[in-house]
């Protein structure tokens, strides 16, 4: 995910978008004809899953992947950030060079990764970089039953993928800065007012006092790395028998922080997909199997999860305000409260014992 908002409250940064456009940019910039068009859920990019014709006047694309592409309309705010952009392109080659299956970028018809093209539609004008994705085929993880063994995977692959990232660096990573981010975690502040309940609006403002204290602080004392910072239900691909990760998609937040909270990040949603709280230990089992927390990552994991759930429940009550057209935001809404109403009051070493992190 990414943000709905701009460098200000209010700023509108999705782009514009239909089936059509998305034809019309593949042909135009890509040289490539479609023969089906879907437009993926997203939060403030546009996404098109584009099937193609087995021809290409694109010389770096004379192979047509026969799973089709994504096609990408990126919001109006990271559009202006070319240097992360490349950043992740960049990323994207490195890791699937080293087995971590992800999509891979295609070069346009001029031989670049990405363009920035002014776009108009429905009288809506703006610019927007746009990008082409090998797609990576398989099921999203939200639409295969949660076992154990599928959660313990997710994270040993969490921890993996963070190990294998510890041998790249881009630039652009070292200040690179969102909403999105944890460590941006107080900014909420300024839209936890979109919440409608009062008291679910004064437990959001809790978490985040709780996270400034107890987190922040002791950032600096945390191990650091490029993580992905999205591993949610939506962008881990899982293979046919459903149990193992297939891919991983969609690196928009990744950036560079501290790596325990990768695993804080897909806890959070992992837990909300199992609705059990107590099926965080299965991910913790494989992620212990790669990486071992130390004892100031494990005590700060509960608030930390917390902040997450709070992060996306404000963000996406806020973003359905400025797009109430986009079902997406409200995702994690009903789940993401009960969680964090169970989890928030329980104190931290009983957490550490459910998650088997006592020892």
């Amino acid at each position: 995910m990414e943000e709905l908002v701009g460098t200000t409250a209010g700023e509108r940064i999705r782009p514009p978008g239909n089936d059509r456009l998305a034809s019309d940019l593949l042909e135009k910039l890509y040289g490539l004809k479609t023969t089906r068009v879907t437009e993926l859920n997203a939060y403030d990019d546009r996404n098109y899953h584009v099937v193609c014709e087995n021809l290409s006047v694109n010389g770096e694309a004379s192979t047509i992947s026969e799973h089709g592409y994504v096609l990408k309309i990126v919001n109006s705010l990271d559009s202006r950030k070319g240097e992360v952009i490349e950043a992740q392109t960049e990323m994207l080659i490195f890791l699937n060079e080293r087995n971590i299956s992800c999509p891979v970028p295609v070069k346009n018809v001029n031989g670049a990764y990405h363009s920035l093209e002014k776009l108009e539609v429905d009288g809506l004008t703006g610019r927007y970089v746009v990008r082409l994705l090998v797609y990576r085929p398989g099921e999203l993880l939200h639409r295969v039953p949660i076992t154990g063994e599928l959660l313990r995977n997710v994270g040993s692959f969490t921890a993996n993928l963070d190990h294998v990232l510890t041998g790249f660096s881009h630039p652009a990573y070292d200040d690179h800065n969102t909403l999105w981010m944890l460590s941006s975690v107080p900014r909420l502040r300024q839209f936890t007012y979109a919440v409608n309940n009062a008291l679910e609006r004064r437990l959001a403002n809790q978490v985040i006092e709780r996270f400034e204290q107890d987190v922040l602080r002791v950032t600096s004392q945390l191990e650091q790395g490029i993580i992905h910072g999205d591993l949610n239900e939506q962008n881990i691909v899982m293979s046919s028998n459903g149990r193992d990760i297939a891919a991983v998609i969609d690196f928009g937040d990744a950036h560079r922080t501290c790596l325990i909270f990768e695993l804080a990040i897909a806890l959070c949603y992992m837990i909300m997909q199992s609705g059990d709280l107590a099926m965080g230990k299965h991910v913790i089992e494989g992620y212990r199997v790669v990486r071992k927390p130390t004892d100031l990552e494990k005590s700060i994991l509960k608030v930390t999860v917390c902040a997450r759930i709070c992060q996306s429940l404000v963000m996406g009550a806020y973003s359905h305000i400025r797009d109430p057209q986009n079902e997406y935001l409200l995702v994690t809404q009903k789940s993401g409260w009960s969680l964090l109403k169970k989890l928030w009051p329980l104190d931290r070493d009983q957490v550490l014992r459910i998650w088997g992190l006592s020892d």
